[in-house]
């Protein structure tokens, strides 16, 4: 029997391999912070800062939270996407060059994937290290 996070990371795979990526993502720079810090204010769980307070105290490792993370950031994001899509969109659109309204009418699937690109570069890590110090 597969764990959740076995079967989310499947799922996540089959979506990545059948999802023609038709968009090239930018670095995040710092002007980004403050559209993210919106976001997350209105979408995230309270409860998530206590996994970056683990990371950043060296209690736990980034790949041990990892998956937990991004689930609960799925089911934040799902239960809050009303409250936040047009800034989603401007986010990505920003971050893409591609017109949010495009996005919004792009293949289904592309959103979440956009915006778990952006979470797991790695040249984009430095930006979510000193963010995670924020909160």
């Amino acid at each position: 029997m597969k764990s959740k996070m076995e079967a989310v990371a499947e799922v996540t795979e089959v979506i990545e391999e059948t999802t023609e990526k038709a968009y090239e993502l930018r670095r995040l720079k710092d002007s980004d912070l403050w559209p993210i810090l919106d976001i997350i204010a209105k979408v995230f769980p309270d409860d998530l800062s206590t996994v970056f307070v683990q990371i950043v105290s060296k209690e736990k490792s980034v790949q041990e939270v990892g998956a937990m993370v991004m689930m609960k950031l799925v089911l934040a994001v799902c239960k809050n996407i009303k409250y936040v899509r047009e800034e989603v969109y401007s986010l990505l659109s920003d971050v893409s060059g591609i017109p949010a309204e495009t996005i919004a009418d792009m293949e289904f699937g592309t959103t979440p994937m956009m915006i778990m690109d952006i979470a797991k570069d790695a040249k984009n890590a430095s930006f979510f290290k000193v963010l995670s110090k924020l909160l």
